[in-house]
Order: structure tokens, then C-alpha cells, then sequence
């Protein structure tokens, strides 16, 4: 608090007429205003509570300073507030009494007493002091002891710091789940849109920024099980083979997958046709007949039904949240939503299972890396977007059965912040899983986290050593980094600079291949088409209960939609380029594409035709993988090096 000085003047309110006085004759006014009030004084003391903030207001600061007269009765205020968040009050006989005094004796009228700020009584007796904080104590005990009776046992709950509410524990927790899901398949993707914009979560926004973009997972204590090797490590090819051929046949055992296209089709409901009318609506700000589509295309679109059924779903909900300007909350409470890591293990693992794609990848990074690491006794691998770190358990358990020895590892893992109090405690967990699978296979190994943005990270924060081979990775994370209005010193730019100065002896990057475009109904149009090869491909070949991949399409994949359809500006996360589109950016920053190893090739084709399905295909292109389904191009691998200066 600032105090005036002796020898300014402020202005003080007397019978509804400002007048400006001087600071040294301000214990007359005092004295002047006790005076006036001093009849009601016995009406105030008929209160407690009254009274006290009575001699607050009008204390006699002229007297000197004395120590707070009655630390029992603060002990009385501070003991039921431990009591209620079910801590042990701490001992107060021997605290210390911290003083702080301004220059003008005048106002010396604060302590500071276990680091809470007490207002001093001096115009009061030590006997008066006491009883009326004695009142006070008791009065606010009898409104706790109320307020308690309208309270829960604490112990039979358990607190959802995200949603900011209690929640009972298991059973109940299980039915809330049944219900939110029942009104998501009501409302779509994110529930029933909501017009008014609460207080918490405009707060949410200006505190975390991007940060909030991180989708939300939540930590668990088990980091691996018998769950986590069956889906991460390499059983050999027969396993694959057989995980195919399972799912291959239940799959089999379920109704047509076409059965609901067709009777779209008998129907005259074009749902593709609709979504992009719908789009054309939308962006012409055509209220009127947007919503009329949208009806419709609530009638025939289903979470649950066949693979265009449920992308219109989400299409819809993004146009919808869109329209009622409510995107970018729609996208944080999507975010938000908390999934746990073994969630999403078990769409990973319906993915891989399903699709050769995301595995194909994972090998190639990984084959890579042994290949130029095959005779280096340190490797040090930066992964930006590291993610859930899935990609690393393989690449561990090959390095264990290494001809030349087994070399010390470390690895570096960068994403974005996650939301709350502890932004980087998905990463150490990812670490902690990491160390168990190199400590179970004797692999010296070392790990370090870094939650920040990509483009504010700089060398140093690498910890990079002169006797390590540098190996940077980059999974379908870099789309997530800000192309920039000028592409000169954009974001997205300033990371490949970064990864040039640190020059790795290699940079694998794997992209989604599709462009993005700052006009709404061509970029919808490149999102609807992407993503129908996606969700028809998981139609052909999962089970439509198959909980993982419910997961993956109303979470993983949800988001990315949602966020390119309903959001503008800084809220938009997504932002893909083709894989041309990467080719001209990484070539601009001074790196050089290198010549695909033909032996990594030749294994990405073998394991395309390992028992999948004949739509899959692989292919090599001006220097990229390309992977994708019946024709149409998904991903792009390709591995670059700094250009020599």
C-alpha cells in the first residue's frame, strides 16, 4: 500500500461536501467523526461483527503502535477454516510477529501476523478487544457448523479440478459417464451449445493461451502392464498376422457396412452433398438455410451408424458451433475433456491393428535411427510432439539386440504444455514408462522433458553433447505450430531453423498430407475428403462397438475436425500442408532430402502386405514415403539433413 506523505493533502467526504485537508490535521477530523457517531455507538454494539468493523473504520491512528492484542481469538477465526479442508491447525504459541512501519508514525496500523495481514485496534481496551473478537470467533463457528450440514462426507468423494465440481466415486461416476454419453449422442460432439460464455472459462483463456490447445489426458500411477507390451512391443509378424485376421473375423460377423449408405441412398440423402451446401450456407452467413441443413442432417447423421453417418456428426457439430459464433468455446471444452493414457492405448492399438499406416511410420523413424546409429555408443534423439512416446518402447527392445553393443540412449521430449497447475506431468510419465522398458532390457538410458512452445525453445534448453549421433523426429505434431502471416519468420520457420543450428544427422518428419486454405468451404471440402477416407476405411475394417474405435473417432480424430470447421484465427491449432508443401518450406530453411534407404523400403511394402487389407498401399515419390487407402495419399515420411555451408 502506498501512504501519502506528511505534506500532501487528500480529500475527506464532511456532511456530503468534499474538502481537501491536510494530512497533519487529520487526528481532528478523526476525532471530529468518532464524535458524530458516538450515539449510535451503543446501537453497534448490539452486533459483534458491526462493532468490530466499527472500530476498524474509526480507529485512532494517532496513538502509537502496540502488538495485536488477542492471537487466541484469531486462533478461535483460523482453526474452523483447517477444520473444513480437513488440515491440522498448526501451533500458534510460537509464531513469529512480523512488523512492518511506514516512515510517518501516523500509520502504523498493520501487522502481519503467520503471514496474514491483521488489522490493529488501538482505541479499544485489551478486555474489549477480547470479548468482541471472542463474539466474533463465535458467531462465525455457528455459520460453519450450518454451512456443514449442507455438505457431503468429504471422504466419499472424489474432486474433478477440471470441471470444477464433486463427483461421487465409481458407481455414480460411472453413471454420469452413461449420461454424458447419452446426451452427447443427443447434442453431438460437444453436448448442447451454449450461447452465454461463463466467467471460468474466459478466465481459462486469458491465463493458459495456447496452452489450452493441449488436448487434456489424464495421469495415471501405472505407467506399464502386461497391456502396455502386448500393444507397444514387437511380438514378431506371426502375432500381427494373427491380431489382423481376429479382428478381421468379428468384423465379418456384423451386419453389411454398407447397409446405411444404401438405404441413404433410397432415401435421396446425399450426406456429403448436404455437409458442403451446409459449409456454402455457413459461410455466407445464410442462417436461415444453414439451420434447415443442419436439421436434416441431424436426422441421418449418427455417432454410432456407418462411417460417413458419424464424420457427418462431427461435421455438423463444428458448422453448427460455427454459426452460433461459439467455436472456439465448443473446441476448449473439447480439449479439456479428460481421457486417460490406457483410453488411448487402446485406440492406438485398434489403429495398428486395423491400419498399417501409423505402424508403418513407426518403423520407418525407427529403422532409420538404427541404421545411422549402428555403430555410435550415445544416441540422443529430440522428438517434438512427442506425444505418448508409443514410438520409442520398439525402438529400445531392437537396440538391446544389437550386433556392435548396446549404446546409451537419450531422449528428449517436447510438446505444449498441458492445462492446470502441472504442465509437464504427461511428459515425466512418459519418461518413467520409457525407463522401465530400458531398465527391463538393460539399455543405459536418459530422459529429459521440455513443456513449452516449439518456437520459444532454444539450444541450451537441448542439452546437446559433442559424442552423441543427434537424431531429430517429428510424428504428425509439426501441423500444430503456427505457419505465420509472413512466411519469413513464422513459427513454424523458426523451429527448422532451430533444428538446422543444432545439425542432427538426421530429420525425420512425418506430415498428414493435406493443405490447408484461409477460405472456409475449400479448406471444409479438403477436410470432409481426407477425412472420409479415414472414417470409411475404419468402417471396412472394425467392428462398429469396437471401443477403441469409438475413442479414435470421437476423440483423437474429433478434435482436428472440429478445431479446422468451427474455429478462426489464433484458435485455430490445425493448420496441415501436403506433403509438397513441406518439400518446398523444409528445403527453403537449408536442409537437403535424402535418398530413401531401398532396405526400409522394401520392409515398409513387406508389412503392407503382411495381412492387411489389399486397399493399403505404399509408395516412393521425389524423395517421400507416401501411405495411404484406395488411392488416396494420408501420410508422408521423409528424411532430411542440413545443407552444408
Amino acid at each position: 500500500m502506498v501512504l501519502p506523505e506528511e505534506n500532501n493533502a487528500f480529500p475527506v467526504k464532511l456532511d456530503g461536501a468534499n474538502t481537501f485537508i491536510d494530512s497533519t490535521d487529520h487526528t481532528n477530523i478523526s476525532h471530529s467523526i468518532h464524535e458524530k457517531y458516538q450515539n449510535n455507538q451503543n446501537e453497534f454494539m448490539l452486533y459483534p461483527t458491526l462493532d468490530y468493523i466499527n472500530r476498524i473504520l474509526l480507529e485512532d491512528i494517532d496513538e502509537p503502535f502496540s502488538e495485536y492484542q488477542d492471537v487466541a481469538a484469531l486462533s478461535d477465526i483460523e482453526k474452523p477454516l483447517y477444520d473444513i479442508v480437513g488440515q491440522k491447525y498448526p501451533p500458534s504459541p510460537n509464531s513469529q510477529l512480523v512488523v512492518r512501519q511506514s516512515k510517518s508514525n501516523h500509520y502504523s496500523n498493520i501487522c502481519i501476523l503467520n503471514k496474514q495481514i491483521i488489522p490493529k485496534s488501538t482505541n479499544t481496551s485489551l478486555t474489549q478487544d477480547s470479548r468482541n473478537e471472542s463474539l466474533l470467533a463465535k458467531e462465525f463457528q455457528r455459520g460453519v457448523e450450518e454451512g456443514q450440514k449442507f455438505l457431503p462426507d468429504i471422504n466419499n468423494l472424489t474432486i474433478d479440478l477440471q470441471v470444477s465440481r464433486l463427483l461421487p466415486d465409481t458407481e455414480h461416476k460411472k453413471k454420469i459417464s452413461e449420461i454424458e454419453l447419452e446426451e452427447e449422442n443427443v447434442h453431438g460432439l460437444v453436448g448442447k451449445p451454449k450461447t452465454r460464455k461463463s466467467s471460468s472459462d474466459e478466465n481459462l483463456n486469458i491465463l493458459e493461451g495456447r496452452n489450452s490447445k493441449m488436448p487434456m489426458f489424464s495421469t495415471e500411477e501405472i505407467t506399464r502392464d502386461e497391456m502396455y507390451d502386448k500393444v507397444l512391443l514387437y511380438h514378431g509378424e506371426e502375432s500381427v498376422k494373427e491380431e489382423i485376421s481376429r479382428l478381421q473375423e468379428i468384423r465379418k460377423c456384423q451386419v453389411n457396412p454398407h447397409c446405411n449408405q444404401k438405404q441413404n441412398l433410397e432415401e435421396n440423402i446425399d450426406l456429403e452433398s448436404l455437409l458442403v451446401q451446409c459449409s456454402e450456407a455457413v459461410a455466407l452467413g445464410n442462417c436461415k438455410v444453414a439451420e434447415e441443413i443442419i436439421k436434416v442432417l441431424r436426422k441421418h447423421a449418427s455417432p454410432v451408424g456407418s462411417g460417413t453417418q458419424r464424420l457427418a456428426c462431427i461435421l455438423t457439430d463444428g458448422l453448427e458451433a460455427r454459426l452460433a459464433g461459439t467455436g472456439s468455446e465448443s473446441y476448449r471444452r473439447l480439449v479439456n475433456r479428460q481421457i486417460s493414457t490406457r483410453e488411448v492405448l487402446k485406440a492406438y492399438h485398434m489403429n495398428i491393428t486395423a491400419s498399417p499406416l501409423l505402424r508403418i511410420s513407426y518403423c520407418f523413424a525407427n529403422d532409420y535411427i538404427c541404421k545411422v546409429a549402428e555403430d555410435a555408443s550415445r544416441i540422443h534423439i529430440i522428438d517434438f510432439g512427442i506425444t505418448f512416446g508409443f514410438q520409442w518402447p520398439p525402438l529400445i527392445q531392437a537396440l538391446a539386440k544389437r550386433r556392435g553393443g548396446v549404446p546409451k540412449l537419450r531422449i528428449t521430449g517436447i510438446d505444449l504444455p498441458q492445462p492446470g497447475f502441472r504442465p509437464a506431468e504427461r511428459l515425466n510419465q512418459i519418461g518413467v514408462r520409457l525407463e522401465e522398458y530400458a531398465k527391463s532390457f538393460e539399455v543405459p538410458f536418459e530422459y529429459q522433458c521440455i513443456a513449452s512452445l516449439w518456437e520459444s525453445i532454444c539450444i541450451k534448453d537441448l542439452k546437446i553433447d559433442d559424442d552423441e549421433v543427434l537424431i531429430v523426429n517429428s510424428m504428425f505434431r509439426f501441423m500444430q505450430v503456427r505457419d505465420g502471416t509472413f512466411p519469413t519468420d513464422s513459427p513454424r520457420n523458426q523451429v527448422l531453423k532451430l533444428i538446422k543450428q543444432i545439425k542432427p544427422k538426421g530429420f525425420i518428419i512425418g506430415i498428414l498430407n493435406v493443405s490447408y486454405s484461409p477460405f472456409f468451404t475449400t479448406r471444409f471440402k479438403k477436410v470432409l475428403s481426407l477425412y472420409s477416407m479415414l472414417f470409411d476405411m475404419f468402417d471396412t475394417l472394425v467392428p462398429r462397438d469396437d471401443e477403441g474405435r469409438q475413442l479414435m473417432e470421437r476423440v483423437l480424430l474429433a478434435r482436428p475436425i472440429f478445431n479446422l470447421v468451427a474455429c478462426e484465427g489464433q484458435d485455430q491449432v490445425e493448420r496441415p500442408e501436403t506433403y509438397k508443401q513441406w518439400h518446398k518450406r523444409i528445403s527453403q530453411a537449408g536442409f537437403k532430402l535424402l535418398s530413401m534407404d531401398q532396405d526400409i523400403v522394401k520392409a515398409c511394402n513387406a508389412k503392407v502386405k503382411s495381412g492387411y487389407h489389399e486397399g493399403f498401399f505404399v509408395q516412393e515419390e521425389s524423395g517421400w514415403l507416401l501411405q495411404g487407402w484406395k488411392g488416396r495419399i494420408n501420410y508422408g515420411l521423409s528424411v532430411w539433413e542440413p545443407k552444408l555451408e
